[in-house]
């Protein structure tokens, strides 16, 4: 049961690579924030890791194992390497693939794609990208262990054809029009890294906006603009990129002006959108806030019962009021932005709907989140309204988690980090939630689609389903941000998927 909560109930800031594993140390990090402004000064002042030089841009990431981004298996190290990396294609704002460094082409059913390679692109030795890197880094990716970050990109990934110096043809497992989405990964160029990985770990050769300078052990590396880009060449000529040991101290390089750009979710995001005059650009994420229900309590295995409370309960006002512009009201863990679902209203509030409960419904929320402090007392005054007797324990992090552990709640605010792809499968078949058999040919009915227009109807007769059946109910997808500080100027949104994407935009405003 442990593990499920941490996957499932643990939100992390992860923004930026949707549904992808955060890495041993920050999976166990979800402290309040107010600690931050107490913490270890010495670490940043004292020990000069951050230089005061101000002609370059000063970015920030966990002491990394590895550079190279085919074994790496932390977030943070995988944004910077997504400057040296291109991915094969992007997402959009509504989660729709652009092909990036290759063009990619569905088949019309879906079971395939043609992956060719732009004739623009080369690695940073001046060598073209070509399919046999393609081939190769799919290779990797195949013998990587199951911790790396993009190792379950390539799980759907068949048969890989080899049609010319460019171009692969790649078989999927399971059709899908989301399959492509999971074609947003990097690819490592054979010549360099074949027979050598381990040597090359802290020598990274990319094809991106910046290339690899220099790499201090336990200090830093430096970036510089490459010449070899496909895209336009960068108005920041170098980057500098401090190890830093956890968000804490992170949030504090930041806020002392040491490091001029941090990736927030949203709470976090407010709370320095208040305080300070900072540049910013949010973007939507792939965080999914829900009121859960403790299934271990028989009157919430009844649907009518759970349908009532939804009802009662006033959550598209509640998610709206709250999250204001910093998220989108969802009544299924499907995000209402995304091309491939039509509109999904979910149940209709209705304000004389009546709970017949004969106990008080306990609600858990962690402390430290005050949005989900917010909306567990709007939630408390629709159930009360509706004849429930409810109370709400506000409680600190870790006696939040063992109160859901050990089952000590009615309901719960809670989170989770969903994939760019619809894998859902997680709220209706048991474990922390309840089996719901009646959702599986609903789900199934995605992944067996031919054609766009069917799909879509599949993803909305999904969500529809969902919020009928109240597997949990849903309040919103959080969005994240990409805060500067006011020397820094940022043109565009980030990319969904790729934090640092349009790092190459990035400007920095001349001091006075």
């Amino acid at each position: 049961m442990k593990k499920i909560l941490f996957l499932f109930i643990l939100v992390l800031t992860a923004c930026g690579l949707g549904g992808a594993p955060s890495g041993p140390q920050q999976a166990a990090e979800e402290e309040t924030f107010d600690d931050y402004y107490v913490i270890n000064t010495i670490d940043i002042n004292q020990t000069s890791i951050i230089a005061e030089t101000r002609d370059y841009l000063r970015l920030s990431m966990r002491p990394p194992i590895t550079l190279n981004p085919l074994l790496n298996e932390d977030v943070t190290v995988a944004r910077i390497l997504g400057l040296i990396f291109e991915p094969l294609i992007t997402l959009n704002e509504n989660f729709r693939h652009q092909s990036h460094l290759a063009n990619v082409e569905l088949a019309s059913d879906f079971s395939s794609a043609v992956i060719t390679i732009r004739s623009d692109a080369f690695w940073s030795d001046g060598q073209p990208v070509t399919a046999g890197d393609l081939i190769f880094s799919i290779e990797t990716l195949r013998a990587a262990p199951a911790g790396v970050i993009y190792r379950s990109n390539i799980e759907n990934i068949g048969e890989v054809t080899y049609i010319n110096s460019r171009t692969v043809q790649v078989a999927f497992i399971q059709s899908s029009a989301s399959a492509v989405n999971m074609l947003n990964f990097p690819i490592i160029p054979r010549h360099h890294y074949e027979g050598n990985l381990a040597e090359t770990h802290f020598n990274p050769l990319g094809n991106g906006t910046y290339m690899f300078s220099s790499f201090a052990p336990t200090r830093n590396i430096r970036l510089e603009a490459s010449p070899t880009t496909f895209r336009p060449l960068p108005l920041i000529e170098e980057i500098e990129v401090a190890f830093l040991p956890n968000d804490q101290t992170e949030l504090y390089a930041f806020n002392q002006g040491q490091i001029d750009a941090i990736n927030l979710p949203m709470q976090e995001w407010i709370r320095h959108h208040s305080v300070r005059d900072v540049n910013y650009q949010t973007f939507p994420a792939m965080y999914f806030e829900f009121v859960g229900f403790n299934f271990n309590n028989e009157i919430f295995s009844n649907l009518q019962t759970r349908q009532n409370i939804a009802m009662a309960f006033d959550a598209r006002s509640a998610a709206e009021s709250i999250y204001l512009t910093h998220g989108v009201h969802a009544p299924s863990p499907i995000h209402p932005n995304s091309w491939a679902v039509s509109h999904v209203p979910g149940l209709v509030f209705n304000p004389e709907q009546r709970i017949n409960i004969p106990d008080t419904l306990v609600i858990v929320v962690n402390e430290d989140n005050p949005q989900r402090v917010a909306i567990a007392r709007r939630l408390s005054t629709d159930l009360t309204r509706a004849g429930a007797d409810v109370l709400v324990d506000v409680l600190p992090y870790g006696e939040y988690f063992a109160r859901i552990e050990t089952g000590e709640f009615d309901l719960f605010i809670g989170g989770v980090n969903l994939s760019f792809v619809p894998e859902v499968q997680l709220f209706f078949r048991g474990g922390l939630f309840i089996t719901i058999s009646e959702l599986e040919p609903y789900f199934t009915a995605m992944r067996l689609q031919f054609s766009e227009a069917s799909y879509i109807q599949a993803v909305t007769n999904f969500s529809s389903n969902f919020a009928e059946r109240v597997p949990v109910i849903g309040l919103a997808f959080r969005h994240c941000a990409v805060i500067t500080n006011a020397r820094v100027h940022q043109n565009n949104p980030p990319f969904p998927d790729n934090v640092f994407g349009r790092v190459n935009e990035w400007y920095i405003l001349p001091l006075f």
